[in-house]
C-alpha cells in the first residue's frame, strides 16, 4: 500500500516541479566504499544514494524484477533495506537473486517512521529516487526506464539521485 502512495505522489509531484536533468559537471560516483552491508557475494548491487539533505532518519532501497506489474508496489519488491541516513550520500549494498535485469527505488524516511509521507496535497514530503534518474512526467516511469544489469561476478553499481 506504501507503494501507491509513492506512484500517487510521484505524479503530482511531476505536475508540481520539473524532474532534475543530468548535469555534465556532477562528478562520477565512486562505488570503491566499505559499508556492513557489502560482501562481495554473487549478484552484489553497490548503491550510492545522493542528495541526502541530512544525516537524520533511514534511507529505505527496494530492488524490483524486471516486470511491469508490481513496479514501485510493495507486493511487487523482491528485497528492501534500510539503513541510517548519511549526507550528502548513503552507501550501501543489497544483492539481487541472480544475474539479470533490476529495478530500485529509494526514499529518505527522515522521521523513520517506516512510511512514505506526503503533504496534504499527496505531493512527497520526503526525498525520492529510482535506478537511472528516469525523467518523471505525470506518473511514475516504465520498469524499462529503471532496469540495470546485475552479473554475477561483477555485480551492479547503481547511483539513485533523491528528488
Amino acid at each position: 500500500m506504501k507503494r501507491i502512495g509513492i506512484i500517487a505522489g510521484m505524479a503530482l509531484a511531476s505536475l508540481a516541479a520539473p524532474s532534475s536533468a543530468k548535469n555534465a559537471d556532477i562528478e562520477e560516483p565512486d562505488f570503491a566504499f566499505e559499508h556492513v552491508s557489502c560482501t562481495g557475494a554473487e549478484n552484489e548491487i553497490r548503491v550510492i544514494v545522493s542528495g541526502v539533505k541530512k544525516s537524520a532518519g533511514l534511507v529505505t532501497v527496494d530492488l524490483f524484477p524486471n516486470r511491469e506489474e508490481g513496479f514501485l508496489r510493495g507486493r511487487g519488491r523482491l528485497d528492501q533495506v534500510k539503513f541510517a541516513a548519511k549526507a550528502p550520500e548513503t552507501k550501501l549494498c543489497i544483492h539481487a537473486p541472480e544475474s539479470g535485469l533490476f529495478a530500485m527505488s529509494a526514499y529518505h524516511d527522515e522521521n523513520a517512521n517506516g512510511d512514505f509521507d506526503k503533504t496534504g496535497l499527496g505531493l512527497p514530503a520526503e526525498a525520492w529516487g529510482i535506478s537511472n534518474n528516469p525523467k518523471v512526467m505525470f506518473g511514475p516511469p516504465p520498469v524499462e526506464k529503471a532496469l540495470f544489469d546485475v552479473n554475477a561476478e561483477t555485480g551492479a553499481h547503481v547511483h539513485i539521485r533523491l528528488n
